[in-house]
C-alpha cells in the first residue's frame, strides 16, 4: 500500500496470498486491482520441481502465462527450463562450484524469431556469506 501525501490518496494497493506445504505452494496476489496473477509449485520428488505461472492484466486484457520446470542432476547440479505463451524459451545451468560460489549459465531464445538471432546467454556467479 503506498500513500501519495501530496493529493493525499492512496496511489498504489497491493495485496498478495500465500499457501505452504512440505511439497506444494500457491500464491496469488492483486496489484492495484487491475493485475490478478498466480501460480503453483510442486516439488514431483527429490530431483524434480515444477510451476506455473498465470498473470491477467484487465486495463490491457493482457495474459501471461508460462510453466517451469528444475532438474538435480546431483547434489551440485541442476538444468532449469521456462516457455511462456510470448513463445520466450528460457534455459539455465547451475552449478555449485563450493560451498557459497555457484556459476550459472543461462539461454533465452525467442520462438517467434529462432532464425533470425536476437537470443540471449548470460553467464553469471552467486555469492552467498
Amino acid at each position: 500500500m503506498s500513500f501519495d501525501t501530496a493529493k493525499s490518496k492512496l496511489s498504489q494497493n497491493n495485496f498478495a496470498l500465500g499457501y505452504k506445504t512440505t511439497d506444494f505452494q500457491l500464491h496469488i496476489h492483486v496489484n492495484d486491482g487491475t493485475e490478478f496473477g498466480g501460480s503453483i509449485y510442486q516439488k514431483v520428488n527429490e530431483k524434480t520441481e515444477m510451476s506455473i505461472n498465470l498473470v491477467w492484466t484487465a486495463s490491457s486484457n493482457n495474459t501471461h502465462f508460462g510453466i517451469a520446470a528444475k532438474y538435480k542432476l546431483d547434489y551440485r547440479t541442476s538444468l532449469s527450463a521456462k516457455v511462456d505463451n510470448a513463445s520466450l524459451i528460457e534455459l539455465g545451468y547451475t552449478e555449485t562450484l563450493r560451498p557459497g560460489l555457484k556459476l550459472i549459465l543461462s539461454a533465452l531464445i525467442d520462438g517467434k524469431k529462432f532464425n533470425t538471432g536476437g537470443h540471449k546467454v548470460g553467464l553469471g556467479f552467486e555469492l552467498e556469506a
